[in-house]
């Protein structure tokens, strides 16, 4: 199975090709009506190429789930430019995450309408080190909040874990009321964190 950083930073132009291809029709067909066959076609390879690099289609969905963080990371650094403090930082990580999930259907719509995907995806490899991927880049910013003295935490990383998991399950679960206005998930749980982590002066 291809690694972690095989697949954010693929060197196999096969593997990229994969990849896009399988993007594509994730987000047209959605899931469990997307097929390897077609994706092979698209991707201009046969299917014991495919099986070269993926032992089955579950498998190449979570590695386009990783593979689009590339665009949450490209995001997040531009968005930060000119942001001086962890506060600002972390702020910025909550938008830029909701953000990239909001717009990627592929993953709310495929984890809704099929349950078992999602149980799946928890205990993946390649989720296992995407979700501490984004651990380590969260207690990142909790340790610079705390080294500016702009943070009170007593443990870094648990605080961190919380985040990544907030931040995600907001959006992926919360029922999606039409015709209601509200905060962003985001901004919400960034209030609710400011409370527990933001050092009062």
């Amino acid at each position: 199975m291809l690694s972690y950083s095989e697949i954010v930073n693929p060197t196999d132009e096969r593997v990229e090709n994969i990849l896009k291809a399988g993007e594509k029709h994730f987000k047209q067909f959605g899931f469990r009506k997307s097929s390897i066959g077609e994706i092979c076609a698209d991707a201009g390879i046969s299917k014991p190429t495919f099986y070269k690099y993926f032992d089955r289609k579950e498998t190449l969905f979570f590695a386009v789930i990783i593979y689009l963080r590339r665009d949450w990371y490209t995001t997040y650094m531009e968005r930060i430019k000119g942001l001086s403090t962890a506060t600002e930082k972390l702020s910025a990580f909550l938008e830029v995450s909701e953000e990239f999930l909001r717009v990627t259907p592929i993953l709310t719509q495929s984890f809704i309408q099929s349950p078992g995907l999602y149980k799946s995806w928890a205990g993946h490899p390649l989720n296992i080190e995407s979700y501490l991927a984004s651990v380590d880049f969260v207690e990142k910013i909790i340790m610079d909040g705390i080294a500016s003295d702009e943070f009170r935490v007593s443990d870094p990383r648990r605080t961190a874990h919380v985040i990544v998991l907030a931040s995600t399950l907001f959006v992926i679960f919360e029922p999606q009321m039409p015709g209601t206005s509200k905060k962003s998930d985001a901004s919400f749980l960034f209030d609710l964190l400011q409370h527990g982590i933001v050092k009062r002066h």
